[in-house]
């Protein structure tokens, strides 16, 4: 597997946080730094990993309120993964989503990619 680059990821945890979560659904909110940091997300590429991902249920993102909720089955994304992925330590973060990538997340990142 390629080697993928987890600067975007790691920029853009920086203004998110958990605003609400119970298991199976994540409100997340963005801080107004995150426009910024947006251009360099492919919304195209992000609409496919989410569509790849068996345990995501529905996304929504409200730009307005500066929110996303995302519907998830608890017993494919572990309710924990978030609190790490968008709070914990950057070297806690980085290496779940480096595990998740190549092994839970792998088809997401096959259908991000086109293959």
């Amino acid at each position: 597997m390629t080697e993928i680059d987890l600067k975007p990821f790691l920029t853009l945890r920086r203004h998110l946080r958990i605003a609400h979560h119970i298991p199976g659904r994540v409100r997340l909110r963005a801080g107004p730094g995150i426009v910024k940091e947006l251009g360099a997300v492919d919304g195209k590429a992000l609409e496919r990993v989410l569509g790849a991902l068996d345990g995501i249920r529905d996304f929504r993102a409200n730009p307005q309120a500066g929110s996303v909720v995302v519907e998830y089955v608890p017993a494919i994304i572990k309710p924990e993964w978030w609190e790490t992925l968008i709070h914990g330590e950057e070297t806690a973060a980085v290496d779940l989503l480096r595990r998740l990538l190549e092994h839970e997340l792998a088809p997401a990142v096959a259908a991000a990619r086109g293959e």
